[in-house]
């Protein structure tokens, strides 16, 4: 088991080539489910001499010295109350700036073209793309609908291709899949551990999900209006059946990945854990999204397996100070290959000590093998 020694971390913002630090509060959220980092954090400041901090500034955010944010300054505006004065800053990553504009492009179709440049030819004008996994085969015939934006259009091409689309700490567009790399901490109950909360519930799962679509043919009328596949939800008991929508010119193939990638989400979003951790750092270095943690607790029934990061959010304030709020999922809900059986979880012996703690909530039926 992985041992935990709590160290000083320290959020470092950098604009307009200063430094600012010394938080006593400080907010930094960072998702793979999100495509844009965000963070608020208030600088102290003089009566009548405001920080060199102005919206739409370029911006890094550190976390001792690992970049983890790149991007702009939405707000920088003064408070104050009572005897304190501040200045609170609220930016995003660069990236941010694909949720609200829309997507343009020449013509608004691609032709048998890749994730990967369609993604460049969105995005040239915003962000840097970085591709980090197969994109697969081409998609044959792509459009932008009226008025999509450029995130909208990016997560619909990507669901196709079971593809992650996400920032890193550099602002960028990343393209990638799930858990490609493992964390260089542990979750340890007992060490780092403040409190745990399950997350989640059955509540958007389905047993069937059904997608019709429209394929271009110059020879067979029903090869082209007869595009069907349906994929099921076996860890559903009711017939809870969906129709997906699938637009533009698929192919069964594409259709059939598209469900599944529905179904791995949804199935995602129904299990996961909240740990909220001591301090910001594991020696010294942040905790990163889309790695893989051991996490060890017993109550759970989690013994060294691994598990996906999903979402961090670094926190610090006046009542519990440097605290990390991590949000962990079973890895095999973002794969791109079918899901896996969940097995029961491991039975674990804490020594006689605390006897209570093994048992394991039927919620908690979590896939253990990884």
């Amino acid at each position: 088991m992985e041992t935990y020694t709590k160290d000083q971390a320290q959020v470092v913002v950098t604009v307009n080539n200063r430094d600012y630090q010394g938080w006593i509060e400080s907010n930094i959220q960072r998702s793979i489910e999100n495509i844009s980092s965000r963070f608020t954090i208030p600088v102290s400041m003089v009566p009548g001499s405001p920080p060199d901090i102005h919206r739409q500034d370029d911006m890094k955010v550190y976390i001792n010295k690992t970049l983890v944010v790149t991007g702009t300054v939405l707000a920088a505006e003064p408070f104050y109350k009572r005897d304190d004065c501040g200045f609170k800053i609220e930016g995003r990553s660069r990236t941010g700036d694909l949720i609200g504009c829309s997507a343009i492009y020449r013509g608004g179709q691609w032709k048998s073209a890749k994730l990967d440049q369609i993604a460049r030819d969105v995005c040239g004008q915003f962000v840097d793309v970085v591709v980090d996994a197969d994109m697969g085969a081409a998609l044959s015939d792509f459009k932008i609908e009226d008025g999509e934006t450029v995130v909208n259009l990016l997560s619909r091409a990507a669901r196709m291709r079971g593809i992650l689309v996400t920032t890193n700490a550099r602002g960028q567009l990343l393209l990638t899949t799930a858990g490609k790399n493992r964390s260089h901490g542990a979750i340890v109950r007992g060490q780092n551990v403040i409190s745990m909360e399950s997350i989640g519930s059955d509540a958007d799962r389905y047993s069937q999900y059904i997608g019709y679509g429209q394929k271009k043919s110059t020879g067979n009328f029903d090869e082209a209006t007869q595009q069907k596949a349906s994929v099921f939800d076996s860890e559903m008991r009711r017939s809870l059946p969906l129709m997906v929508n699938v637009q533009g010119n698929t192919d069964t193939a594409d259709i059939r990945r598209l469900l599944e990638h529905t179904m791995r989400v949804r199935r995602g979003h129904a299990y996961g854990l909240k740990y909220q951790l001591e301090g910001w750092t594991w020696e010294g270095k942040p905790w990163e999204i889309n790695t893989l943690v051991p996490i060890y607790d017993d109550i759970v029934g989690l013994n060294g397996d691994l598990w996906l990061i999903c979402e961090i959010n670094n926190k610090c304030d006046l009542t519990e100070g440097d605290v990390t709020i991590i949000t962990v999922r079973p890895p095999d809900a973002y794969d791109s290959e079918p899901i896996k059986p969940i097995k029961a979880p491991k039975k674990t012996n804490s020594g006689g000590k605390n006897k209570k703690s093994q048992i394991v909530d039927s919620r908690f039926n979590l896939r253990t093998d990884i």
